[in-house]
């Protein structure tokens, strides 16, 4: 009928559901992979024994680039306790991990 109706020369595609551009972007992100440094592997599995558990329940290394290395935050109460010990985890780090040559840290909220 919407063939005649519509002068269509071709039949009409199927009905599908309508999606939303960022559900379908979603879907496709879900599958990348992000690379993950293997010196932050390390560091990740010795987090706790440097910040303690508690702080580690609530932050973890992220990535290191130009010797400064990114700890992501998941609450942004939590930036202030990690700014307060700062010094002595860069310590810790330059001491325990001295290949690795951090020379700064940066506290980023995680979304």
């Amino acid at each position: 009928m919407d063939r005649v109706r519509y002068h269509l020369d071709k039949p009409m595609a199927p009905k599908r559901d309508v999606k939303s551009m960022a559900d379908i972007l979603k879907d496709v992100v879900e599958g990348f992979e992000v690379p993950v440094q293997e010196n932050i592997l390390v560091l990740r599995k010795a987090w706790p024994k440097l910040v303690g558990a508690q702080i580690a329940q609530h932050s973890e290394p992220g990535f290191i680039a130009d010797f400064q290395l990114c700890v992501f935050v998941d609450h942004p109460g939590w930036m202030p306790e990690l700014e307060r010990i700062k010094r002595m985890v860069l310590q810790k780090l330059q001491s325990s991990y001295p290949e690795l040559r951090i020379r700064r840290l940066r506290f980023s909220l995680q979304h």
